[in-house]
């Protein structure tokens, strides 16, 4: 009834046991970031704050989120006491609920990507049993370079795009004399926003590379096309990785993708080429009948598919 080497039945149970593991390695990391402390001696030390919402000020989401604010913020104003001039403030524009749902949307995105690991390997384990060797060979180097330039493009992100963002803008304030007064759930809505679409867009050359060397696209393509290629990262660059951050942002961050893209683009070039002077001896040494011209399978006197004398 069911064809191929396994019934459809057990693929899908193979794949909801997949999704149970990383549904259950998500909960567990999530569970640690909303409760487990960034100082453990602190609450060692002072127990009684789980006795109510007290420990939610030390915890690793607590510490994460003040860690962005220090770092992105060019100059954010104390928590407590008076705000020096020219300091940015955040503020809770959007309610009493504001709070608790960007700690909460922090420790989802978190999680997330500290389980990207599980995710990965989940993936690879359900597709292994339908790759061909070929395609095998590839999937630890993709899944090596893939993590790495997503990791690459976060620290990217987070440090660079999202750092100069707001040094952009600050001019603009001063010049129009308004105070510094941010939307809380904007700012780290925006900030995740910008660190997450650096990374997913660095591992664009990965891609590349692979359409390349499995030849479903002809690195031709690419170098026809090239200048349409640029306007397109360009132009989404600009829409979804610069919010407001001015053209000098846009060149930041299209400078080092367009190179990447580039050097995938030769990379693969040359890995199809060198595929190719392997594959050619293979096709001259096939022996083929001057008669039917069809290949045999060994050197023979006469023709096995037409009989005829290749003497």
């Amino acid at each position: 009834m069911f064809s191929g080497r396994f019934p459809i039945f057990e693929h899908i149970a193979e794949l909801r046991r997949r999704l149970k593991t990383v549904a259950i390695s998500f909960l567990v990391i999530l569970i640690v970031l909303i409760f487990f402390p960034a100082n453990p001696t602190q609450a060692i030390q002072n127990p009684g704050q789980y006795l109510g919402l007290g420990f939610i000020q030390n915890t690793v989401i607590a510490s994460f989120l003040q860690r962005v604010v220090t770092d992105i913020l060019p100059n954010p104003c104390p928590v407590l006491g008076v705000a020096a001039p020219g300091c940015w403030r955040l503020i809770a524009a959007g309610g009493i609920g504001e709070g608790m749902e960007i700690y909460f949307v922090a420790a989802l995105i978190l999680a997330l990507a500290l389980d990207m690991p599980v995710i990965a390997y989940e993936l690879y384990r359900f597709i292994d049993p339908a790759l061909k060797d070929k395609e095998r060979a590839m999937i630890y180097p993709f899944v090596i370079s893939t993590s790495v330039l997503f990791v690459t493009g976060l620290l990217f992100g987070y440090i660079v795009i999202a750092k100069f963002l707001f040094v952009a803008l600050s001019p603009f304030f001063i010049a129009t004399q308004i105070t510094y007064q941010v939307d809380a759930a904007a700012f780290y809505y925006v900030v995740f926003l910008i660190i997450g679409a650096t990374g997913v867009s660095f591992t664009s050359p990965v891609f590349v590379y692979a359409t390349i060397r499995l030849r479903v696209i002809e690195a031709d393509f690419f170098s026809r096309n090239r200048w349409i290629i640029w306007f397109v990262i360009w132009a989404v660059t600009g829409l979804f990785l610069t919010p407001d951050g001015g053209p000098l942002l846009d060149v930041v961050i299209f400078i080092p993708i367009v190179t990447m893209v580039e050097i995938a683009v030769f990379l693969g070039r040359r890995s199809t080429r060198r595929a190719e002077k392997i594959e050619e001896p293979k096709k001259k040494t096939e022996l083929k009948c001057p008669h039917c011209g069809k290949v045999l399978s060994q050197p023979m006197l006469f023709c096995e598919h037409c009989g005829k004398s290749i003497a």
